[in-house]
């Protein structure tokens, strides 16, 4: 039995109904935190670590100890119920840890004690799951650990297909729609892109800047105002949410889209992006560039804009097979039929 320990969000519930409706993978039991509403009511192989923990301690224990001591192979989903892994020690070696990022660079400079549980915790994990391979190493580095990597696209929104792949020629468009970020964490970097396109300004004819996700509202107004200070009327702030299709149809639209994240992130969106054939400029000190670029996927050193400009081809044709080799449906059903055998 392979014992999914999550909380239920927009990337593991999908995941779950995916898993057991759809792959019909055996085996599978989720463990997840928090209480269930009525979208769980007929959902099978579904138990609870009921919110707030403390109101029925002894029996989340119990819940927890009986499942995991039960599982061949257990599926810690980011961060979800550390301090209980951190009571039963010894499950840990048969525990794969899905890495998501955001968990891997907060570990950076902050020695509380929950912190170091934390950096204890992922330390003895057996393996770890993640579609960037050098997360897996880096999580080794900093925690001085030895876990066995293992591929996997990890969720439906890192999941492409190439149908709508139509790469375009910058030099024919009079003015180009670009796209800056995607959220309102300061790890974008926004400024620093605004800056990197305030040259080519006769080049564009609209900047995008998402802003709908995240919580860092101060940040939001900040990064509003210097873009609508630099650029005017061209400048467009997105902070209305989207469901998928309408978040896809929109950045079908985009000509160039310019990430500068000092960190992994936005691996959605960059995917879904490389599945529409956009040429992608990015921050090349991440472990995304990194593992894309090793891989042979065409995205570029965001400095390269200094030296041509925005208007110019970059070649990002095989950018199409690249994506069917490593996030087809295919590519992940077998990556989790695998992890789930073994143990």
């Amino acid at each position: 039995m392979t014992l999914h320990v999550a909380i239920p969000d927009k990337f593991t519930r999908p995941f779950y109904h995916y898993l057991t409706s759809e792959l019909k993978l055996e085996g599978q039991q989720f463990l997840f935190l928090g209480n269930p509403t009525q979208e769980w009511a007929n959902a099978q192989n579904v138990q609870w670590i009921h919110t707030p923990i403390k109101n029925q301690l002894f029996q989340n224990l119990n819940r927890f100890f009986s499942l995991t001591r039960k599982a061949d192979r257990i599926v810690l989903h980011g961060d979800a119920l550390i301090v209980f892994f951190a009571l039963f020690p010894w499950i840990l070696k048969k525990t794969a840890w899905v890495i998501y990022g955001q968990e891997l660079y907060g570990l950076h400079g902050n020695n509380s004690f929950f912190t170091r549980l934390r950096k204890w915790v992922y330390r003895q994990v057996g393996c770890h799951i993640t579609h960037i391979e050098g997360d897996s190493k880096l999580a080794n580095q900093m925690l001085k650990s030895n876990a066995k990597w293992l591929y996997s696209p990890m969720y439906l929104s890192n999941v492409t297909t190439t149908n709508d792949f139509a790469p375009q020629d910058m030099t024919t468009k009079n003015g180009l729609k670009i796209m800056v970020g995607n959220s309102t964490d300061p790890a974008n970097n926004h400024q620093n892109i605004f800056e990197m396109i305030l040259p080519y300004q006769d080049q564009i004819d609209q900047i995008y800047c998402p802003l709908s996700y995240g919580s860092y509202e101060d940040y939001k107004k900040k990064i509003t105002a210097i873009g609508k200070d630099y650029f005017a009327e061209k400048f467009v702030v997105i902070d209305q949410f989207m469901d998928f299709e309408t978040y896809k149809k929109f950045i079908n639209q985009m000509d160039v889209v310019i990430f500068d994240h000092h960190r992994q992130e936005a691996m959605g969106v960059t995917l879904t992006l490389l599945s529409l054939g956009k040429i992608i400029y990015m921050n090349p000190h991440t472990t995304s560039f990194e593992s894309l670029t090793y891989r042979g996927f065409q995205v570029f050193d965001n400095q390269l804009i200094a030296q041509h400009g925005l208007k110019v081809n970059r070649e990002v044709t095989k950018n199409k097979a690249c994506l069917e080799k490593y996030y087809s449906h295919e590519v992940f059903n077998q990556s989790w039929k695998q992890i789930s055998q073994q143990s």
